[in-house]
């Protein structure tokens, strides 16, 4: 019952709530310390699960689905979620990449990114996230439900259009569209086309959530006493949506553990990192010279380059070209 409540918005809060306050009141005929005590107990932990509810936010406000007949818009309903997705008809004899954008933007913000490829005919696909563009919403947004959910839209895009998915793939996510791939590396088995995968290109990427749980601890003004307890709920809640695999701590769902490729890397990185930091790529840099993987892993700084607004870079553009092209044409 508990893991149904967590599944569902408001439930756990208030029926702690009413629960705690039904107590108090039975305790006051007892004891007033006892009201007290079950009283302060429940302020507690009708906080903890008020927190923990508000963890789980997506955007308030979402960027405009792409609405342009060419890139062939269309819904697909994974368990329950409409996933929006889009693709471009390329060169059948050329790869595929996969565009993934950042939180709270849309494919549409990624179109920019995609003009050179769309001029060498690349094939392209994209999908909006949950709570994004032109995808339903979440209850509570997770990265590893969306996941899911953009895999189950992947594999029914490629029964649709085989042709998509029959020579390599290549995959390029902003952002939390990074963090996105690096569990799509990790889950690869769950896709009918993931022995293709040829190269990951991450900007700017997201690549843990310990940081991401900090800021969501600074926003809320959790106390640093009760950031514990508020971490063991959210991992609770974590696994009631998404079941296996079971998170145990925050580590895992940072890299290597939330996922690594075991294709070559480029990662282009805005510096300063103005949102993220530098912690997120390091970690990445990290994780593959501790797998020796240096000699196929490729990091490039931008001085010139922002994390957000950076619709158009040209020097961005002709780096991410040069190196696709060069992973695309070897064997």
């Amino acid at each position: 019952m508990l893991n149904a409540f967590r599944r569902r918005n408001h439930w756990l809060p208030f029926s702690t709530l009413v629960l705690g306050l039904g107590l108090t009141f039975a305790g006051s005929h007892v004891s007033p310390w006892l009201a007290l005590g079950v009283a302060s107990s429940t302020v507690l932990l009708f906080y903890l699960e008020l927190m923990t509810q508000w963890s789980f936010r997506a955007p308030s406000r979402r960027k405009p689905a792409l609405n342009e007949p060419h890139w062939n818009p269309q819904l697909q309903v994974i368990n329950g979620v409409e996933i929006q997705s889009y693709f471009w008809r390329g060169s059948i004899e050329k790869p595929t990449l996969w565009m993934a954008h950042g939180w709270t933007a849309s494919s549409q913000r990624m179109v920019g990114r995609l003009e050179s490829f769309m001029q060498d005919g690349w094939n392209v696909v994209m999908f909006d996230l949950p709570n994004h563009g032109g995808s339903g919403k979440l209850l509570k947004w997770t990265a590893e439900q969306s996941c899911t959910l953009v895999i189950g839209a992947a594999n029914a895009l490629s029964v649709e259009e085989p042709w998509l998915f029959d020579r390599k793939v290549f995959f390029y996510g902003h952002s939390m569209g990074g963090f996105l791939g690096l569990r799509l590396s990790k889950r690869r088995d769950e896709l009918d086309f993931g022995t293709r995968w040829a190269g990951w290109v991450f900007e700017s990427p997201m690549t843990g959530y310990s940081e991401i749980f900090d800021e969501t601890c600074n926003l809320l003004r959790v106390p640093s006493l009760l950031r514990s307890a508020l971490l063991s709920k959210t991992l609770r809640h974590v696994y009631a949506i998404n079941g296996e695999p079971r998170l145990h701590r925050l580590s895992d769902a940072d890299v290597p553990v939330w996922g690594l490729p075991h294709e070559p890397v480029l990662v282009v990185q805005a510096n300063p990192d103005e949102r993220l930091g530098a912690v997120h790529h390091e970690r990445l840099v990290a994780a593959m010279s501790k797998r020796g993987r240096s000699s196929d892993f490729t990091l490039v700084k931008l001085d010139t380059l922002r994390h957000s607004g950076a619709y158009a870079h040209e020097e961005r553009e002709r780096i991410v070209a040069d190196w696709l092209e060069a992973h695309s044409s070897s064997d």
